[in-house]
């Protein structure tokens, strides 16, 4: 069995292609390295950690069926990533859940919680006031880890609109949290 660590994310690809007895080990690499930053995305899409498992799950499943067909990938993580996202907003559409529009007011009935579970949650009530594609597109930039190219190619939106939509999803939330600032 060969250690795969220090080797490319190609070279990978070419060894879970020849299905031979290191495809596995190389499978498994490719999942050390990207699981984390998608399970994180696909939390801050769906919302709970068994969702969001699931889908990391079904994402990897989907990309090595792709890989073994023969399907070249130029970027490892920016494949998986429109897999997951795919996966995402098809749960999203699929639980037909209504979401409303969060109040960013902290809850004074909570007393036992720290300063910093509150900005927590509060930085997750603005995240989810955000318009869906501002939210999408800061979440794969810094929970996904993406570039604005691979944000792009992920979406398959031009550079500009990734750039406009990031910088306003940073000001709505510089917006909303000011307030928790100013009051200390």
């Amino acid at each position: 069995m060969k250690e795969f660590s220090q080797h490319p994310d190609r070279d990978l690809l070419s060894v879970i292609r020849s299905s031979d007895g290191d495809a596995e080990t190389a499978f498994r690499e490719l999942y050390g390295r990207h699981a984390r930053r998608l399970y994180l995305y696909c939390l801050r899409v769906v919302g709970t950690e068994a969702t969001a498992r699931d889908i990391v799950q079904d994402t990897f499943m989907k990309f090595l069926l792709k890989v073994r067909e023969g399907l070249d990938v130029d970027s490892v993580p920016a494949f998986l990533m429109t897999i997951a996202r795919n996966l995402c907003l098809n749960h999203k559409r699929d639980s037909r859940t209504v979401y409303m529009e969060p109040e960013l007011v902290p809850d004074q009935a909570v007393e036992h919680s720290t300063d910093r579970d509150e900005l927590k949650a509060h930085l997750a009530k603005a995240m989810e006031s955000l318009p869906p594609q501002y939210r999408d597109a800061l979440a794969m930039q810094v929970y996904g880890g993406l570039s604005y190219a691979a944000i792009c190619e992920v979406t398959g939106e031009s550079l500009p609109v990734i750039r406009h939509r990031i910088s306003r999803a940073k000001q709505r939330l510089r917006a909303a949290l000011l307030p928790l600032f100013a009051q200390s």
